[in-house]
């Protein structure tokens, strides 16, 4: 009698462990794949209808026009509200996605957004305009960032026009490593003569070992009545 109380103990234990693996792997597969889908479709359309309300003349550069600069600095904006819109050549148009003011998950990373350390620079300011993301499980386009290669360009649209940045390097970094955040990015300089967008998500892709830092630096600017840069204008059109 004793022994079989035992194997139904075992028994009722096996059930429980299997179905809460179950449910692990359904919760797995929600989040790395059928939640990740709906954030990166809201993402899109965020970000193409954004563009459409911005967009007073045609996507499209205009011959001979010329680039402004220096670049006037965005406004800041309330917690959760879009900034512009990133967009990255090198991962492709399925991969742009808004920036939103604030790095709470609920207001921006949890939403898809490239979420902005409020305390940090905007575009256009000297200093360092400093963003968050999530590389993977949350519609996250910057799951493939390892790609991105010194020189590449990285393209902010707002309101007002276009900002214009090159990759200057990219680094991995321990996620204690504050510095990446200052004004003059890796260091304790406060004083910084150039206008930086500096980008941290996780690393690996799907852990918190590291944090992969890309450093672009702002080095033009159109404003909208000249269109966006050449190499822009068809990823808008397929956003």
């Amino acid at each position: 009698m004793k022994k079989s109380r035992v194997y139904d103990a075992i028994g009722v234990a096996g059930e429980v462990l299997i179905t809460v693996g179950v449910l692990a792997l359904l919760f797995l597969a929600w989040q790395l794949w059928i939640n990740n889908a709906f954030v990166a479709r809201d993402q899109q359309k965020l970000v193409a209808e954004q563009s459409q309300q911005w967009n007073t003349v045609s996507p499209t550069p205009s011959e001979g026009a010329k680039e402004t600069w220096p670049a006037p600095a965005v406004e800041k904006v309330d917690a959760g509200k879009v900034i512009g819109n990133l967009y990255i050549p090198r991962l492709g148009e399925s991969n742009t996605r808004a920036i939103g003011e604030s790095v709470t998950p609920e207001l921006t990373l949890n939403r898809g957004y490239f979420g902005h350390y409020s305390d940090t620079q905007m575009p256009g300011e000297n200093g360092n305009f400093a963003l968050a993301v999530h590389r993977s499980g949350w519609g996250t386009g910057f799951k493939d960032a390892q790609l991105l290669q010194t020189g590449d360009r990285i393209y902010i649209e707002t309101e007002s026009g276009f900002y214009g940045y090159t990759v200057r390097n990219i680094e991995y970094v321990l996620p204690t490593s504050l510095d990446v955040l200052a004004p003059a990015p890796g260091s304790e300089i406060n004083d910084a003569n150039q206008s930086i967008m500096t980008i941290t998500t996780c690393s690996p892709q799907d852990g918190n070992v590291e944090r992969l830092v890309v450093y672009a630096v702002l080095d033009s600017y159109r404003d909208r009545v000249s269109g966006p840069f050449p190499d822009l204008a068809p990823m808008m059109k397929q956003a």
